[in-house]
C-alpha cells in the first residue's frame, strides 16, 4: 500500500515532469470534508501544470482525509475554466469539474471508487509571486458530497 501511495503522490505533484520542462508550480491544501454522514479534516498537494485549452487549466492533486473511522485517501484530475472575462487582478474566480481515485478504509475495510465532482472556487495572486485559493466541491459519483477547501501555491 505504502508503494501506491508513494507512486500516487509522485504522479500527482507532476514529478514526472522532464528538468529541461522546469518544475511546475506545487501548492498545499487543507480544509474539511462531508461524506456519508463522516466529517473529516484533509490535506494534500497539488501541481499547476499548464493550459490544455484556452483557459482551461489542468491541475492534479491528492488529499488525505482522516477522522477516528475513516480515512480517505483521494488522487484529483481537475479540469478547470479560468474566468478571465470576469477577474479583476488580483483575484481569478474558475469552475470546473475533477474525476478522481478514491481509496477508503473504515476501519479496516477497504475500497476503491471513481469519483466525479464540481469545484468551483477562486485564487488570489500575492505580491510575491505566488497564489491562495479557496474552493468548494461538490460530489456527483462516489465523491465527498462537500469539500472546503483552502491553499497555497509556490511558484
Amino acid at each position: 500500500m505504502m508503494r501506491l501511495v508513494i507512486a500516487l503522490i509522485i504522479v500527482a505533484t507532476g514529478a514526472g515532469t522532464s528538468l529541461a520542462e522546469g518544475i511546475p508550480p506545487l501548492g498545499i491544501r487543507a480544509g474539511f470534508t462531508s461524506w456519508e454522514g463522516t466529517d473529516q479534516i484533509h490535506m494534500g498537494a497539488h501541481a499547476k501544470l499548464g493550459d490544455l485549452f484556452q483557459n482551461v487549466a489542468f491541475t492534479p492533486g491528492f488529499e488525505l482525509g482522516f477522522d477516528s473511522d475513516v480515512t480517505v485517501l483521494t488522487v484529483n484530475g481537475d479540469l478547470a475554466y479560468r474566468f478571465t472575462e470576469l477577474a479583476q487582478a488580483p483575484w481569478g474566480p474558475y469552475g470546473g469539474g475533477s474525476l478522481s481515485f478514491n481509496f477508503v478504509d473504515w476501519n479496516g475495510t477497504s475500497a476503491t471508487d471513481l469519483g466525479l465532482s464540481l469545484l468551483a472556487g477562486t485564487t488570489y495572486d500575492l505580491d510575491n509571486g505566488n497564489e491562495l485559493l479557496g474552493e468548494i466541491r461538490l460530489g456527483l459519483m462516489d465523491s465527498p458530497g462537500f469539500k472546503l477547501t483552502f491553499g497555497y501555491t509556490f511558484f
